[in-house]
């Protein structure tokens, strides 16, 4: 899949009612986070509804725009049940500066939202946490690294399909994208591998980092590092995250692994999917009650990056 890049602008200010690259209508703003805003829109090429996420920056010099235009295409070359399709993007114009992404629009509700009604069931972990191994292990294998895995980019579609948002756009973001606060790292801090807090070379590890606080956060229903953003980032550099006894032992092992301090530690996203795969396996052996149905609502990132 290829797509030309849209450059042309709104013929208004950026907002409900604007018009993007003279064919997405906003409509609500329905996401808002550090740098970008996120809106639901009217395709009026293809009559579809669709996301429109807007940079609130601005692509710098020639070179930034190139790489914003060759990360939008990689992304748009993902093919992946488990990974929210990113169909459109532009650099702006006249009355638009900033970047923009079109992305398929998902209903149903967040993985942030199901963990704040508290603990998930050992079941539905292995559900959810199967799929998205699984959505990261494709993008890896194609070289895309997310550099945000957090419960805020996980959709939960009421079918039981899990997808999980933006992937590859931080990287897009934190190489193309002029940003006001200099030394400012992309991601959400109480999900930054160490070496994303060290500012190291960053590898696919990252995310097999992210994915096992994730992990954590679903059987125990809070952060394993809370705090501001500063605590929160700087004190996996000093302790490991606690996982309580009553976590299965077989998870405890894999939630281990993953959160290793170094990342050659770490296993690869494919270890991860396999060891998953064979946990939901002996678990379909077993008898086990169906988890509660959740109710349905539109699927927003209300944690843009």
């Amino acid at each position: 899949m290829d797509f030309p890049i849209s450059d042309a602008a709104s013929s208004s200010p950026v907002g409900p009612g604007a018009t993007v690259a003279n064919r997405y209508v906003l409509d609500s703003l329905v996401g808002r986070g550090g740098v970008a805003d996120v809106y639901r829109a009217d395709d009026t090429v293809l009559s579809r509804q669709v996301a429109v996420k807007v940079l609130r920056d601005v692509a710098g010099s020639e070179s930034d725009r190139a790489r914003f235009v060759a990360e939008a295409r990689t992304l748009a070359n993902l093919g992946h049940h488990g990974l929210v399709t990113v169909l459109d993007a532009g650099l702006g114009g006249d009355h638009m500066a900033q970047p923009f992404l079109v992305m398929e629009l998902v209903d149903g509700r967040t993985l942030a939202a199901e963990i704040a009604r508290g603990p998930l069931d050992q079941r539905r972990v292995e559900e959810i946490a199967r799929q998205l191994a699984d959505a990261v292990a494709y993008a890896h294998g194609r070289e895309v690294v997310h550099r945000d895995v957090k419960p805020g980019n996980v959709l939960l579609h009421p079918s039981g399909a899990v997808k999980l948002a933006d992937f590859g756009i931080a990287r897009l973001i934190g190489d193309t994208v002029r940003h006001t606060r200099t030394g400012h790292a992309v991601g959400t801090a109480a999900y930054l591998a160490p070496e994303q807090v060290l500012g190291e070379p960053l590898t696919t590890a990252v995310d097999v980092y992210s994915l096992g606080l994730v992990l954590l956060e679903m059987f125990t229903g809070r952060l394993a590092y809370p705090g501001p953003p500063t605590e929160a980032a700087l004190a996996r550099l000093s302790r490991q995250p606690e996982i309580p006894d009553d976590v299965p032992a077989g998870w405890r092992d894999l939630i281990v692994a993953m959160t290793a301090r170094h990342p050659g530690e770490r296993p690869d996203a494919v270890r991860v999917r396999e060891a998953l795969g064979s946990r939901a396996g002996a678990s379909r052996r077993a008898p086990a009650d169906p988890p509660p149905p959740s109710p349905v609502a539109t699927a927003v990132l209300t944690e843009a990056i």
